[in-house]
């Protein structure tokens, strides 16, 4: 007789553990589901965070690069205007061999080239 109580308690016992998962599952799952779309977010505002950090690291180097560009326009100008100086020929130079530079002023040895 006390194996039948016995089985009749664990059976009762089961449906009660049933019925109580049964109310409290909408809760608990439901907390679970929220947390998991709350690192879904989570990851997504990240990784947009990276992609614009990475298009702001991009900007800068584009900037930088038209800086430089702009600065090797100059160069190049001021290093053609100087060649067309130098290379003009003059009436003195024309006689002479075009290979060789002639330098117009002497500098002085106590005079400052600044």
């Amino acid at each position: 007789m006390e194996s039948w109580t016995t089985y009749s308690l664990t059976f009762a016992a089961g449906i009660g553990v049933g019925i109580a998962l049964s109310y409290l599952k909408p809760f608990i799952f439901p907390a679970k589901k929220r947390r998991t779309e709350l690192v879904v977010a989570r990851r997504r505002i990240l990784a947009d965070i990276k992609e614009k950090y990475h298009e702001e690291i991009l900007d800068e180097a584009f900037r930088t690069t038209e800086a430089i560009k702009g600065e090797l326009d100059k160069s190049l100008q001021t290093l053609q205007r100087t060649l067309n100086a130098v290379m003009v020929p003059t009436p003195s130079e024309s006689a002479e061999d075009d290979t060789s530079i002639q330098v117009s002023h002497s500098v002085k040895s106590g005079h400052s080239a600044s």
